[in-house]
């Protein structure tokens, strides 16, 4: 259900066009100007451009967040003073009602979690409170997910607005990085391109949300190529200089959201010879990403860290890469799970509850109140249990099942993968990207579906006064 901000009166051209509230036709002289459609457009590019980092932001919580919020509020006001209007599109609202019972399943086992002890509880970062705060976020991705869908599926301008500047400023994150690579190089300058390694991460804060994002770019750019939005230049042009981001990021999330992609897009799509030449490829070039950054001389690292922490924590009790992060949630968080494989820890409670004597079994205190296991998918597994973990699943796979039975195009297929292939990598749930692509999917999906409209608002008069 989305409120509607289209005009009242018919627009040259959109004789069917649905209605909005009054406040957002503006009449100067002789003429009548829709500002909802000003308004749609500045929402898309925040959309677009923000979404590339976590490093804009107030305090926790992200800069487009707090512009959606803020919208969200203006929405409301406008719908409860001019009239409420909803438009209905069934397949959208099912997904909304799933995101629904999820978040009141998290709520209820948040209350279930009060029975552990908590530590680092301040302010929000109090128990039930964070839950409450990670909700609120959730909330505004799913709503503005939808609501965009609904804008592109609608408007296919807007649609190509959006998807140009989310593409334009994933080239830019890239060639940030590029130019930047000398000056890290030389200087060991940390900007687009930061550390020992020499990673890239654009205008993100680290190169493993950095690569993921431009996994999303990447599929994106096929969907543009397939609607002639990019000419057959810019296409190969953008697709080398994306690779050369991905790659230089070496993120081992975006490496395995790529596995993941190519599985599920092998055993949907292909038969016969196709599937095997092409998983066969996949498997060499996965092969050849984790030769360039080690990873096995990193997992094997994380593995002896795990064995030696419960001897060692209390030797290296200030040593924040030993007693926080990967290390420390190797051996915490499959305690965790055996006590609590249910209802989980809570979720936001890994810092509050990892302190906790059931988890910590005589190894060293956390250092600081901010820290999670990132291991993937074991980092919602500990806070939400399964049966909740294996919902949300289900929810994220939605719209890939929707698309798919809709007859859509495999790159928009691909495109709705993003969001739950990035969580089983370890992004955050309340990543803003993976939802941004997911409305473009849903958006060109279910282009030229008829809406279903629900007590309009009364209409404009002809000559307002």
């Amino acid at each position: 259900m989305v409120p509607s901000l289209s005009p009242q009166v018919p627009l040259p051209g959109h004789d069917d066009a649905p209605a909005l509230p009054r406040a957002t036709l503006v009449r100067l002289g002789n003429k009548i100007y829709d500002v909802g459609r000003w308004r749609n457009y500045i929402l898309v590019f925040f959309a677009a451009t923000l979404s590339c980092t976590v490093t804009l932001k107030a305090g926790d919580i992200q800069a487009l967040e707090c512009i959606f919020a803020v919208d969200f509020l203006l929405l409301a006001l406008l719908s409860l003073s001019h009239g409420m209007r909803i438009r209905v599109f069934r397949p959208f609202v099912t997904i909304a009602r799933s995101y629904a019972v999820f978040l009141l399943l998290a709520f209820v086992l948040s209350l279930f979690s009060l029975q552990q002890n908590f530590f680092h509880n301040a302010g929000l970062k109090a128990p039930v409170l964070v839950t409450v705060a990670r909700m609120a976020e959730l909330f505004l991705d799913a709503f503005y997910m939808l609501y965009l869908a609904v804008l592109y599926r609608e408007d296919e301008k807007l649609c190509l607005f959006g998807a140009r500047t989310y593409y334009w400023t994933g080239m830019a994150g890239c060639l940030y990085s590029f130019a930047t690579y000398p000056l890290n190089l030389l200087a060991a300058t940390q900007l687009g391109t930061y550390g020992d390694h020499h990673r890239f991460r654009g205008f993100d804060n680290e190169g493993g949300g950095f690569g993921v994002y431009i996994l999303s770019v990447i599929v994106l750019a096929f969907v543009m190529r397939r609607r002639h939005w990019l000419s057959k230049g810019q296409f190969r042009i953008g697709i080398s200089v994306l690779a050369i981001g991905f790659l230089g990021s070496q993120s081992k999330s975006a490496y395995f959201a790529l596995a993941a992609l190519g599985v599920i897009g092998l055993a949907w799509f292909l038969e016969g010879w196709r599937r095997w030449a092409v998983f066969a490829g996949l498997v060499a070039m996965l092969i050849l990403m984790g030769s360039i950054i080690g990873i096995q001389d990193q997992v094997e690292q994380y593995r002896r860290g795990a064995e030696q922490y419960q001897a060692l924590s209390n030797l290296r009790a200030h040593d924040g890469n030993f007693v926080m992060g990967r290390v420390a949630g190797a051996v915490l968080a499959p305690r965790m799970i055996a006590a609590r494989p249910l209802l989980g820890i809570g979720w936001g409670n890994y810092p509050l509850v990892r302190d906790d004597s059931v988890y910590r079994q005589g190894t060293a205190f956390s250092i600081a109140s901010v820290d999670a296991p990132s291991l993937g998918v074991i980092d919602y597994i500990v806070e939400l249990g399964f049966p909740l973990w294996l919902y949300l699943v289900w929810i994220e796979l939605k719209p890939v099942y929707m698309l798919r039975r809709h007859g859509a195009d495999a790159w928009l297929i691909a495109l709705a993968l993003i969001q739950p292939v990035s969580n089983w990598a370890g992004a955050h749930l309340n990543l803003m990207h993976p939802w941004v692509v997911v409305a473009f999917a849903l958006g060109l999906g279910y282009t030229a579906q008829p809406l279903q409209t629900l007590r309009a608002a009364a209409p404009l008069p002809a000559n307002p006064s």
